[in-house]
Formats: structure tokens, C-alpha cells, sequence
């Protein structure tokens, strides 16, 4: 198998994933590219042919279902081992990235399967993602509020990008704000961490006027019992929504790689429906849906990172 890493990201790869310019990408995420390894080679001929039959026995044998109750207990102790190895590593930000975060597998990007030389890139690729989402988006508002934070993994950069912003992290399992207040007070960062579920709202708990909110990975784990949650932020003075999210509706479903990616998607139970819903809100004139882009890039199965921004329309 060969190792001939002939290609590398650039910036300008990164503003067309992003659907943006190439000077809309800021200094501070230029910094993350410079200090990144983001060479890669495309899998070709019969190594491109084992990737696919790998996925297509992955289909077969996969047995998680999304949004199943078994899956409470499984984030609880998910969250609870980050929380115990950030707490004994002393606080180390590395240990608050997300499981399910593989290392050394292949890429989905571009249309095409790669193998990066860099054993993070799926990681480092999202750092730079979300270095320009929170640098474009989120500098007008004081107070912002994560759904589904898991790990507080989003948390932290941000709050170190805005340290005067009033910065909120809610998830439906209690290891998730444990771990959100123990990395605030840590590192005394202004994020509050509480207990959230998005399927069955507490309308007791209130988004301030005027706030941002958004969701990564989050909706997709709802198994499309999204509504609740929708109606939700409606009873709340929010004024930005964003999501990044996998978008099954996105994909090309005549193309192998993406029928792949749809199936996969669909096997699991994750969300279906969200977009369609968005785009009817829109029409019914209740919201404004401000960007809807896939980035062409993802984990080998599918990819989970579709940016849809919208925002309510005053009545």
C-alpha cells in the first residue's frame, strides 16, 4: 500500500468546503492550518474497491440504533470517561475529544475516499471548520448556548476565542455539565454546563434575547424526534440557529459514494427530515435559512458536517 501523501488542503480547498472566500478565512484559523498536517492521497483502482466492500460489510454487521434507550446509558459513560481522564491527566484538553473521533482511517472529501498523512486529520480538519464558524458567526452575540455538548469539546475553544461572552452547555446525560463545570472552573472560563433533553424540552430553562445557538452532531442523534426541540427555541428571543449536522438529503443517492454514506445513515436511525422541515418553515415564513452548505468532508461512513444557518423572522 502506498504512502505517497501527493496532495494537501489548502486554504483555498478549505473555503470552497466552507462556501466562503478565500480572505473570509482569518488569521486565527490560517494558524491552525499552518500548524496541521493536512497531506493526503486519493485511494485509488482495488484499494478503493476493499474501502467500499468495508463499508458495504459494515452495513451488513452494524447493529446500533440511534435514539435507542440502550444509548442513555451508553453517552453516560461515554462523557463519564472524559470527565475521569481530564480530571486525572490534571486537565488536558486533548482528553475532551469525543471517542468517536478515529484516528488513522480513511476520509471521506471531495467526492472522493483519502488517506491522510496525518493520523488527526478528521480532528484537525474540524478544528479549522470551527475556527472559522465561531470567528464569522458568533462575534456580534453576548450570550451563546450549545445543544448536545457533549464533552464541552466546542466549548473550550470558544470560550477561549470570547472570553466575555456568556457561554451555555446543555446535554440530556448528567456526566455532560459535570464535565462542563469542571472544565470551566479549571480553566475559570465563563461556560455553564446543565442538564438538557432535547426530545422533552424544559421550557423552564430560557435563552436569553438576542442569543446564538447552535448544534454539532447533535440533531442526528434525535432519530428525527426533532420537533419538540424546534418549538422549543420558538417560545425563546434566540436570533441565529446553526447547525452542523449529517444532512442525508444532501447527498447524491445516484452516486456510489454517496448511496453508500445514505444507506449508512438511514441503517443507524440518525435524524431524516431536518432540512425539509427547515425549508417549510421557511416557506410558511416563520424563519430565514441563511446558508445551507455540505462541506465534502467526513468519517468513512458518512459525513456529519452539513451547515445549515437560519433565524427566526419577527411577526
Amino acid at each position: 500500500m502506498e504512502n505517497n501523501f501527493d496532495r494537501e488542503v489548502s486554504v483555498e480547498d478549505f473555503a470552497e468546503s466552507f462556501g466562503t472566500t478565500v480572505e473570509d478565512i482569518g488569521q486565527e484559523c490560517r494558524e491552525i492550518i499552518k500548524q496541521s498536517d493536512f497531506k493526503y492521497r486519493i485511494i485509488k483502482g482495488k484499494e478503493r474497491d476493499d474501502v467500499f466492500l468495508s463499508v458495504l460489510k459494515k452495513l451488513e454487521t452494524d447493529r446500533q440504533v440511534i435514539g435507542a434507550p440502550e444509548r442513555t446509558d451508553q453517552w453516560e459513560k461515554g462523557w463519564n470517561e472524559n470527565l475521569q481522564e481530564f480530571l486525572k491527566s490534571g486537565g488536558e484538553i486533548g482528553k475532551l475529544i469525543p471517542k468517536f473521533i478515529r484516528p488513522n482511517q480513511p476520509i471521506r472529501f471531495m467526492g472522493e475516499y483519502i488517506m491522510p498523512s496525518n493520523s488527526n486529520f478528521e480532528h484537525d480538519y474540524f478544528s479549522v471548520f470551527r475556527c472559522w464558524l465561531f470567528t464569522k458567526y458568533f462575534k456580534d452575540f453576548n450570550d451563546i448556548y450549545e445543544f448536545g455538548a457533549g464533552s464541552g469539546f466546542n466549548l473550550v475553544p470558544l470560550a477561549k476565542m470570547y472570553p466575555e461572552k456568556n457561554i451555555y452547555g446543555s446535554d440530556f446525560v448528567p456526566s455532560s455539565p459535570e464535565l462542563i463545570n469542571q472544565i470551566a472552573k479549571k480553566f475559570n472560563l465563563k461556560i455553564e454546563g446543565m442538564l438538557f433533553d432535547m426530545r422533552h424540552p424544559d421550557e423552564s430553562y430560557k435563552i436569553k434575547p438576542g442569543s446564538a445557538v447552535f448544534t454539532a452532531g447533535t440533531m442526528e442523534q434525535l432519530a428525527s424526534d426533532f420537533e419538540p426541540f424546534l418549538q422549543y427555541l420558538f417560545k425563546n428571543p434566540f436570533s441565529l440557529c446553526i447547525h452542523s449536522e449529517p444532512i442525508v438529503e444532501e447527498y447524491d443517492e445516484n452516486i456510489l459514494f454517496d448511496y453508500l454514506a445514505a444507506r449508512f445513515h438511514r441503517k443507524r436511525g440518525y435524524t431524516e427530515g431536518l432540512l425539509p422541515r427547515l425549508k417549510e418553515l421557511e416557506k410558511e415564513g416563520k424563519i430565514e435559512i441563511l446558508k445551507i452548505k455540505r462541506l465534502f468532508f467526513g468519517s468513512l461512513f458518512m459525513e456529519g458536517f452539513t451547515l445549515i444557518i437560519w433565524q427566526p423572522k419577527k411577526i
